[in-house]
């Protein structure tokens, strides 16, 4: 089975040359490497042509979308398998990628995807959404109908290239484009494994409003797959629970005190940003 490697960058100098150093440290190696930049200003680029054999595609940044840019490199890609990794997500393990494609023996298998951990220097309520979303365990997820089944990312994930050809990633949505594509897949009859083993750190600190924006975005691209409404004191009971759990988790994991007071702001802008996607306010 030959493995492909995919990788997107926008202005990633200081994670890539980590990332394609651990890649060649795998005790299974891929057949190759297809990076997809989409318009970096700072020596990603640069980085990336000093490596041999890496297949770099260079997009413009107005015509990035996260569908778009995976299925740029999927139509490259030369393996049945291709991995879909962040340029910044660093796998643990030298057997990541053994682990990541060893479900593909099931013909029924169509993707696989692991777990993430928070990098050492997350913030507490980002180290707790990590921590607390990546269990343990292998999970079979093949019902259709159970939305949970639909969990999927894209971060650190295997797909078989023979059905993405059948069914290519959106390219429209802002965001989710992987439990989108998750969904059709098991409608279509297949599975998706969740491999705990096969793990990379990854986690993003990010300013307010760029929490405020990502969750925007998120959210927007959930109203679109599944419609629904999201109402003010639905939305200040989520952020309660949010609050809540975080002191908690700061509290026992001897966090710095100072989130007990930025934690509720942080959890603010992205309900904030939630309610914004499904009407003003």
């Amino acid at each position: 089975m030959k493995v492909s490697i995919l990788i997107r960058t926008k202005n990633e100098e200081a994670a890539i040359a980590k990332t394609l150093n651990i890649i060649s440290s795998q005790t299974l190696q891929p057949y190759d490497i297809i990076v997809v930049d989409s318009g970096s200003t700072d020596k990603t680029v640069e980085i990336v042509r000093q490596w041999q054999n890496i297949n770099l595609i260079q997009i413009k940044s107005e015509d990035f979308t996260y569908g778009k840019s995976l299925n740029i490199g999927f139509e490259a890609a030369k393996g049945d398998v291709v991995i879909s990794l962040s340029a910044h997500a660093f796998p643990k393990d030298t057997d990541w990628l053994e682990m990541l494609v060893k479900p593909f023996n099931d013909p029924n298998v169509a993707a696989t995807y692991g777990k993430q951990l928070p990098h050492l220097d997350a913030w507490p309520p980002v180290r707790r959404d990590y921590l607390s979303y990546y269990g343990e365990s292998i999970r079979v997820q093949n019902d259709a109908k159970d939305p949970a089944n639909f969990c999927f990312s894209n971060s650190n994930s295997a797909v078989r290239r023979s059905i993405w050809e059948t069914q290519p990633f959106h390219e429209t949505l802002s965001y989710a484009e992987d439990q989108e594509w998750a969904a059709n897949v098991l409608r279509l009859g297949y599975k998706i494994i969740y491999e705990p083993q096969a793990t990379v750190y990854h986690s993003h600190n990010e300013s307010f409003s760029k929490v405020y924006l990502r969750s925007y975005n998120e959210h927007r691209a959930y109203k679109q797959l599944y419609g629904g409404d999201k109402h003010m004191i639905s939305s200040a009971i989520a952020w309660y629970y949010l609050v809540k759990e975080d002191i908690k988790f700061i509290l026992k994991s001897k966090s710095d005190l100072k989130w007990l007071v930025l934690s509720p702001v942080y959890r603010l802008f992205y309900i904030l940003g939630k309610l914004k996607a499904f009407y003003s306010i």
